[in-house]
């Protein structure tokens, strides 16, 4: 049996156990590191710290619960955020899911579906929202030719002495270029909420 048919297989009655093989999963702080995109110098300063503690077993592994944090805090400082400041953040977020977690725990099938049903058409209201405020014909390749363009022609000395609000084309290429950049990031940010 192929390793992707193995895979396949596995999926279902890996859900099926109420994801046992994750609770028990434990990595070293190096191979914990590498998974989250972190190095094991700041994984143990941070565990230092006590912003992320090793599994609750004795042993300085780390579970899936431990690596998530990680993840969070790690994409948090990537936006920005002083490590205090992330660490405050994602254990925020944490709560906040744990909290949702047993509530969701606690409904019944029949409220369970009802509350992931509102859900679901709030997001697809949103993404209905997301589709109108973005004109089909301003897509971001669109965008990126308009900026190869006036890059070019700028470059051939075409547009030397050509104004637009008195901006030359390379000003304007530039900041296009850079609006570009921030769509796509805002893009990226709203797109996990709507999935």
């Amino acid at each position: 049996m192929a390793e992707t048919d193995t895979r396949d297989a596995l999926g279902p009655v890996l859900i099926a156990n109420d994801g046992e093989v994750l609770t028990r999963l434990r990595l070293s702080a190096a191979e914990a590191a590498r998974v989250c995109n972190v190095t094991p110098r700041q994984l143990i300063y941070w565990t230092k710290k006590g912003l992320v503690k090793p599994s609750t077993d004795g042993d300085h592994d780390y579970d899936v619960y431990a690596m998530e944090k990680v993840i969070r805090i790690r994409q948090a400082l990537e936006k920005g955020h002083s490590l205090e400041k992330a660490a405050q953040m994602v254990q925020r977020e944490m709560t906040t899911l744990q909290v949702e977690a047993k509530r969701l725990d606690d409904l019944t099938a029949d409220d369970l579906e009802d509350e992931l049903r509102t859900r679901l058409e709030r997001l697809e209201s949103r993404l209905g929202e997301l589709r109108r405020s973005l004109p089909a014909s301003l897509t971001i390749a669109r965008l990126r030719r308009a900026v190869a363009v006036l890059t070019r022609l700028d470059a051939q000395g075409t547009l030397d002495g050509a104004h637009a609000n008195g901006d030359t084309a390379k000003t304007v290429a530039l900041r296009l270029g850079r609006a570009i950049d921030e769509l796509e990031l805002l893009l990226r940010e709203v797109q996990p909420a709507v999935v």
